[in-house]
């Protein structure tokens, strides 16, 4: 990518568009959170995906609803930014650098896991802050693509002008990403 062209701003939703199956945002058992089980969870491609994106100086972030919250009370659980971070750790290798949680003193990471049930508003807004974008730019929110699985988020994200997979249909855009085979055909296109 020549130094002049920005890069571009990839944020994927966590369950049913890197997972197949939905983790509810929290893993109870032992079983929920093994390598087997995790490995067999992913959509193929997602590890050849994401090493090409940051090759190419894109940024990459997971917006989930999955909140820490809903492993209180719960012995042994594992939910939100905890389960994510697990999944990249399986995914990419205990010691990866790809994806990482925010803390006190650094609130950059690209993992955000929050249940604000507002189309990711919230997602959307961490993001903005954290690349130092303004909203309010149309060419700074056409850098950023959505890849998701519900249309209400892909809706939301559209119309603050953001790309998302298919345009002007979040139904089409939402059921892409679903779709099994959706990381290795962003990989192809």
């Amino acid at each position: 990518m020549p130094i002049d062209t920005p890069s571009r701003i990839y944020v994927f939703d966590f369950d049913q568009t890197i997972t197949h199956i939905h983790t509810g945002g929290c893993a109870i058992t032992e079983e929920e959170v093994c390598d087997g089980y995790i490995r067999s969870n992913l959509k193929d491609g997602l590890v050849e995906l994401v090493e090409y994106l940051l090759n190419r100086d894109d940024r990459v972030y997971i917006a989930t609803y999955g909140d820490d919250s809903f492993g209180k009370g719960l012995q042994g659980a594992t939910a939100g930014h905890a389960l994510i971070k697990r999944y990249m750790d399986v995914a990419f290798g205990a010691d990866q650098r790809y994806f990482y949680l925010s803390s006190p003193g650094d609130p950059q990471g690209n993992i955000i896991a929050r249940h604000s049930n507002d189309g990711k508003q919230y997602h959307l807004e961490r993001i903005l802050e954290r690349e130092q974008l303004d909203g309010s730019d149309p060419a700074a929110m056409r850098r950023i693509l959505l890849i998701d699985d519900d249309p209400y988020n892909v809706h939301y994200f559209a119309s603050r002008g953001c790309t998302t997979l298919v345009a002007d249909s979040p139904y089409d855009s939402a059921r892409q990403a679903a779709d099994s085979g959706i990381l290795r055909a962003l990989l192809a296109s």
